[in-house]
């Protein structure tokens, strides 16, 4: 069942709240202070009152004039102001450090839950979404967290509560007008509350739109340029905008009818006191300090009131921010170690897919992604992968580097099945090239040594001769200590090739996997990379995905996949003959030669 806005709201309240129990003395702390200061702010209109009675009595009846009490009124109001002005500042400080350390440690877990999700989950969404709902959460707790303990609702309620028992002891009737706008105040903007928080939430959800597509345009920035496009994508990022602008619009004129019922109810409470209370002076029931009093009190008390016409909204708006972080914790992880998984020994034997297959989640038995997948992989062996576009070669790479369970069957390695071991213990014996390098904004050496921060020079810049990008690399301005740019985009696309099998090699991985690693290079660099790879391959267990039957004739085993299935296996010799995919994928390459 799917749950209605007011149950997500309080739901994202409460754990919002549920932040601070770690640190529930500092929040005792806090209360005190408010509390302690509250007290001094309501110090001072008793001290007037006092002094304004003095006074008035001197000047209509004579007698010696109160200059001892004007002073000590003096010296009282400015000992509960300074005081007063202190509990703040120093609840101001703790109230800072503690909600930006709440704030600093919520993203610390989200961004932790986000680079621990399955595969799966990185493929469905936009990565600058994710980042931009981090920011936007972390944002919004923040908001929330201060507005709740900080100054714009639990000090001034504090008062509004100290006001309101203040004045029932000195006069009831008082403090009742006083009292009663909050409560109809409330009940008036419930409804409007509830329509702002559904609005806020599609408006978090167009700009998650908004920066989608900023981060997709900046991360293709040069193809816009190549085609042009820099209008049409500066129009189309004006036209989103503009689209989650009229949306945030509508809770805007919400906002200000809540500021017009709440200046209306207000108006309306301290007329009646001042009309009370102007009464109460005539009939001789109260004296003028006590009418200054009650204004002075009346008026600290409905302070809440009108704040809570920016406090509510504000709140609503960023609960469902915090809310979108919330979402990202609550990812379920599909791919987790069992409480007593151990760490797997150094591979020595064999790899052995036992009668495997896997569905992609909803996809059910009918659309398996792979089916019945049944071979021993012997330690020290060569194996290329080859097939059409989605026969399952991706998949069977991903099941083996555990990105993913499989849905039937088992992977073992030296008799381990994958789901007994730790991820770590079985990722540290593997390294991958992929078709696409991914490299950091960072230097040469950061991206070659990702991985094995503290490696010692000598080793890197062997890893890279092996990879063959010792040379270029010297070339460079600031050799292995330049920056390469986001995604390396300073470098040729057979260059980031060069920089990835250095990294492996560094690695010194014992399976190793080589993702396409030169179907989109030139003659040239395939020939530079094959040559690379080749030592790299020796003595290892290493699995080589290409659609150039040319880079993998010579491995010790070919599987040939096709429609989820391996249709067969063995040698190139012994496929030419008995495997009808295979011939047509030769067939198709070599016909012009």
């Amino acid at each position: 069942m799917s749950r209605t806005g007011t149950e997500i709201k309080k739901s994202t309240t409460r754990r919002v709240l549920a932040l601070l129990k770690d640190y529930k003395r500092v929040v005792v702390a806090l209360l005190f202070l408010v509390l302690l200061s509250s007290a001094f702010d309501i110090t001072v209109p008793f001290i007037s009152q006092k002094l304004i009675d003095r006074l008035i009595a001197f000047f209509t009846g004579g007698g010696i004039a109160p200059i001892s009490v004007l002073l000590w009124s003096a010296v009282g109001i400015l000992v509960a102001t300074v005081l007063a002005r202190f509990l703040k500042s120093l609840y101001d400080y703790r109230l800072f450090k503690l909600v930006t350390t709440v704030e600093d440690q919520l993203r610390y877990r989200t961004y932790e839950k986000y680079l621990r999700l399955h595969s799966l989950f990185h493929h469905g969404v936009s990565s600058g979404q994710i980042i931009g709902r981090i920011d936007r959460g972390g944002v919004g707790m923040y908001a929330v967290l201060n507005d709740i303990i900080g100054h714009n609702l639990l000090p001034p309620l504090t008062v509004f509560l100290a006001v309101f028992a203040v004045l029932i002891y000195k006069n009831p009737l008082i403090g009742a007008v006083v009292f009663i706008p909050l409560p109809i105040y409330i009940f008036a903007v419930r409804k409007l509350t509830q329509r702002i928080y559904e609005i806020e939430r599609r408006v978090n959800e167009q700009f998650d739109a908004v920066n989608k597509e900023e981060y997709d345009v900046a991360g293709n920035v040069l193809t816009v340029k190549k085609f042009a496009q820099e209008q049409v994508e500066i129009e189309t990022q004006r036209k989103l905008r503009n689209k989650a602008r009229q949306i945030q619009y509508e809770a805007e004129h919400l906002w200000a009818i809540m500021e017009n019922i709440q200046t209306a109810i207000g108006t309306t409470g301290r007329i009646a006191v001042i009309i009370l209370a102007g009464f109460l002076v005539v009939r001789g029931s109260a004296t003028i300090g006590e009418f200054v009093l009650y204004i002075t009190l009346q008026n600290m008390a409905y302070s809440p009131l009108a704040q809570l016409s920016n406090v509510l909204p504000r709140m609503r708006r960023n609960l469902g921010r915090s809310e979108k972080m919330f979402e990202i914790l609550d990812e379920p992880v599909s791919v987790v170690d069992k409480p007593h998984a151990v760490a797997l020994p150094p591979f020595a034997q064999h790899i052995d897919f036992q009668d495997m297959s896997f569905s992609y989640q909803g996809s059910g038995k009918k659309h398996r992604a792979l089916r019945n997948i049944r071979l021993r992989i012997p330690a020290g062996t060569t194996v290329a992968l080859v097939g059409r576009s989605g026969s399952g070669k991706t998949t069977f790479i991903n099941l083996l580097l555990r990105s993913f369970d499989p849905t039937e069957g088992a992977i073992l390695i030296d008799d381990y099945d994958l789901r007994d071991v730790t991820q770590d213990s079985l990722r540290s014996q593997m390294a991958v090239v992929p078709q696409e390098v991914d490299l950091f904004s960072r230097t040469i050496r950061e991206n070659i040594a990702y991985g094995r921060p503290q490696v010692p020079d000598a080793e890197l810049i062997r890893a890279a001769k092996t990879a063959l990008a010792h040379d270029f690399i010297m070339k460079l301005e600031h050799g292995y200590d330049t920056v390469v740019g986001e995604r390396g985009i300073k470098l040729s696309g057979g260059e980031r090739q060069r920089i990835g099998i250095a990294r492996a090699v560094l690695r010194d991985p014992r399976i190793l996997i080589l993702d396409e690693a030169t179907s989109h290079l030139d003659s040239e660099s395939e020939r530079l990379i094959q040559k690379a790879t080749k030592d790299l391959i020796k003595n290892r267990t290493s699995f080589i995905i290409a659609h150039r039957l040319s880079t993998v004739i010579h491995a010790d085993l070919i599987l040939v996949f096709k429609q989820g299935t391996i249709e067969a296996m063995g040698t190139h010799a012994e496929l030419m003959k008995k495997s009808p995919t295979y011939q047509l994928l030769h067939d198709l390459q070599f016909q012009d030669a």
